[in-house]
């Protein structure tokens, strides 16, 4: 469920009234990452749209989102050639670079 988000100006002049909520330095450290990993500046506005059921999604860095497709095509390649009963013994380097890369992650 995606939530549409207005106009920040707008949005921050409507907003009068405050919610207090009181957590651990462990809790409030842990919301703070949750808020940077999903792409969020403040953890107000993450908790906001949490309450509201926003689907909340962890932004993957563009390096790793690289890193992780190129993983999923090679693993694919070397699926295809099992399942077709070929050796794959001269993809045996790429498939041990894989594992070690998912293994690391």
């Amino acid at each position: 469920m995606e939530l549409e988000k207005p106009d920040e100006t707008t949005a921050e002049a409507a907003r009068t009234l405050r919610i207090d909520v009181r957590v651990s330095p462990d809790e409030k450290k842990e919301l703070q990452e949750k808020a940077a990993a999903a792409g969020y500046k403040k953890v107000s506005a993450y908790l906001r749209d949490v309450g509201r059921g926003a689907e909340i999604k962890e932004s993957v860095p563009p390096e790793l989102r690289r890193q992780l497709v190129g993983i999923g095509t090679n693993l694919n390649q070397i699926a295809r050639l099992a399942q077709a009963g070929k050796s794959f013994s001269n993809h045996e380097a790429q498939l041990l670079e894989v594992l070690k890369i998912i293994r690391d992650i």
